[in-house]
């Protein structure tokens, strides 16, 4: 008989917050702190009892600016055109925060004074008190200066140090260790990863979690590597919550034979879920061992880190000050700001199901647009190259083009100075990034196809766009294309260089593939590349001029929607052939057979020529060091 779960599954974001305010209580421990060592920092640590001033601040009658202490009778009737003569020993120079003595009742400032001979001449009346600080202005001896529960920031431990108080009270650093597991998973500490045998993965969650716990202001500890191994993850378990306040333990959380994680912390404590309404980070459980918080994540890293802002973040919360802040998310993802943009392509999602969208932006004549990039959940690069992350609420199930979202910003980008481009996909642009950096401006790259670049670019939702489109009627490339989209002659065109496309194979090309008429044939497949672009026009006209019906490719609607994602597919065998350009079979150590040599074009509207990104790409096409890095890539020709 199916054991029923004692315990909430598949649950809400929402839910998430009220188990842990259910089940979870901050930490009692207590450690006293200095408040002058310059060594230890008081910042984002709680207090646990009130602060009281010791002494008064200022602890004297102290001026406020820098003049002279007179008695403020000597002044009456003073003015610039009257100035009052003060004998000497009745006035005493001062500085700004200088013992003022009793005798003097106020402080004349210096801009309103003149001394001649021994005799100082006031231009100014000053009323009693005038420029003079009284004992305890600012704080008084025994006055409430830090409140219990109070979160301290930077100016806390100047103020308690300069009312007289030596220590305060405050609760204990939260202590938190990760358990990395998995049998194919190996230490990068004690391995050499340039040189992982097929199936062994190097262990970098531990990286990205204490990356992700400095900037939260926490610490975390990296215990040694397990394997999948049921008593050896209790054991671990088991040591770690008597040591720590939270204990996070990386992969197991899924139903595969090696997934021990759920069973594990069932039999050692209370279960409080397992899994989320949430992609990705839907495979993360929680539960309560010996009234210690433990929280299993997922093993793939974007669903590390989601799972990360979407549950470890709000534990930690609880754990320091007792409570869930309203806006913990965009805390936990440390975004720099939240903007409104608008979605440059339809996106669909699940209903029912919370998920986290990376993003990139660009800003074109004052409207800031937004794309969604790869959204695997094992995909690490596209965290690095996303400007922002957007959650989208599980009641929405679809995102149409247009649409309205908000990005939580992670980036401080200058959106004004980056020139966006759409296009074909091309390793010679991306290889410009830095260079229009170098000049002021910035590039953001969007590989749609050679024809989406070009009616993005009619549509005003990108600076540029780049092609390679081959019409079937002329033989001629670019032409028809670009003067259906810019009827009114608007755009110039640049011809960067031409590029070998041709049929990439395996090393040894072992099917023995010579010419498009192989793609036929029963033992070979392709993978192609998407509608509109380039490559995939090219395609389609060699296989009219054969007059090979596409139904005939095996693969031919596999897509890849970049030359490295096709030409990958067939260096780890998923595919036999696809349609690419030589530089890509040359950096993957493919076999390549030419086919065509192709003119490349950037197009960009005459309207954008003094966008600054634009004025920088334009000048960063005509560096040397770029241009010598295309040439060694291989199968480019640059035009003079």
């Amino acid at each position: 008989m199916a054991l029923v779960a004692k315990y909430k599954e598949h649950i809400s974001l929402k839910e998430v917050a009220s188990i842990l305010k259910e089940n979870l209580t901050p930490l009692s421990k207590r450690v006293r702190l200095s408040t002058t060592d310059t060594n230890s920092s008081l910042v984002g640590k709680v207090l646990m009892e009130d602060v009281y001033a010791e002494r008064n601040i200022p602890h004297y009658p102290a001026s406020a600016v820098d003049g002279y202490a007179i008695c403020s009778s000597d002044t009456s009737y003073a003015n610039p055109a009257s100035p009052v003569e003060i004998p000497e020993g009745k006035f005493l120079w001062v500085n700004t925060g200088a013992f003022v003595p009793e005798r003097f009742d106020a402080v004349v400032m210096v801009e309103d004074t003149s001394v001649e001979g021994d005799s100082l001449y006031v231009f100014n009346a000053v009323s009693k008190g005038a420029n003079i600080r009284p004992i305890g202005e600012d704080v008084s001896k025994g006055r409430i200066i830090g409140r219990k529960g109070e979160l301290l920031t930077p100016f806390h431990k100047a103020l308690f140090a300069a009312a007289g108080v030596e220590e305060v009270e405050v609760r204990a650093p939260i202590k938190t260790c990760f358990i990395p597991t998995g049998n194919e998973i190996v230490d990068i500490r004690e391995t050499n990863t340039k040189q992982l045998a097929p199936g062994k993965v190097p262990e970098t969650n531990s990286l990205l979690l204490s990356e992700l716990f400095q900037t939260w202001g926490f610490h975390l500890d990296v215990l040694p590597l397990i394997p999948d191994d049921p008593e050896l993850l209790k054991g671990s378990i088991k040591q770690a919550v008597e040591e720590y306040d939270l204990v996070l333990v990386g992969a197991g959380t899924a139903k595969g034979k090696r997934d021990y994680s759920a069973e594990v912390l069932a039999e050692q404590g209370k279960m409080l879920f397992r899994w989320l309404r949430m992609k990705p980070g839907r495979p993360v459980m929680m539960a309560v061992v010996k009234d210690k918080p433990v929280i299993a994540l997922p093993g793939f890293p974007v669903s590390t880190l989601v799972a990360s802002w979407t549950v470890v973040f709000p534990t930690l919360q609880i754990l320091k000050r007792g409570d869930i802040s309203e806006s913990y998310l965009s805390e936990a993802v440390k975004t720099a700001k939240q903007v409104k943009t608008e979605l440059a392509e339809h996106y669909s999602t699940r209903q029912g199901i919370s998920e986290w969208l990376r993003v990139q932006c660009g800003e074109v004549n004052g409207k800031t647009y937004s794309w969604v990039t790869s959204s695997g959940a094992s995909s690490m690069m596209p965290l690095t190259e996303a400007d922002g992350f957007s959650l989208v609420g599980e009641e929405v199930l679809e995102l149409p083009k247009g649409s309205s979202i908000e990005v939580w910003v992670v980036k401080e980008n200058d959106w004004i100075n980056r020139a966006v481009y759409q296009g074909s996909n091309d390793p010679g642009i991306e290889h410009l990034v830095g260079y229009v950096r170098d000049r002021g401006g910035d590039l953001i790259i969007r590989s749609v196809g050679s024809l989406g670049g070009v009616t993005a670019l009619a549509r005003g939702e990108c600076h540029m766009a780049a092609c390679h489109l081959l019409d079937p009627k002329t033989g001629e490339y670019n032409t028809s294309y670009i003067k259906r989209f810019d009827i009114n002659d608007e755009w110039d065109r640049i011809l960067l260089y031409r590029r070998l496309q041709g049929l990439i194979v395996k090393k040894g090309n072992p099917k023995r593939i010579v010419d498009v008429a192989d793609l036929t044939r029963e033992d070979v497949v392709v993978v192609n590349r998407q509608p509109g672009s380039g490559t995939r026009v090219l395609l389609d006209y060699l296989l009219s001029q054969t007059e090979i019906d596409p139904k005939q490719i095996r693969g031919y609607d596999n897509i890849a929607v970049t030359h490295f994602d096709a030409a990958s597919k067939v260096a780890y065998g998923n595919a036999d052939v696809v349609v690419g350009i030589k530089a890509v079979a040359d950096a993957l150590d493919l076999d390549f057979i030419p086919l065509v040599e192709e003119p490349f074009e950037v197009i960009i509207p005459r309207a954008f020529l003094d966008h600054p990104g634009v004025k920088a790409f334009r000048d960063a096409i005509t560096d040397k060091v770029w241009k010598e890095t295309i040439i060694k890539l291989g199968g480019y020709k640059l035009e003079q």
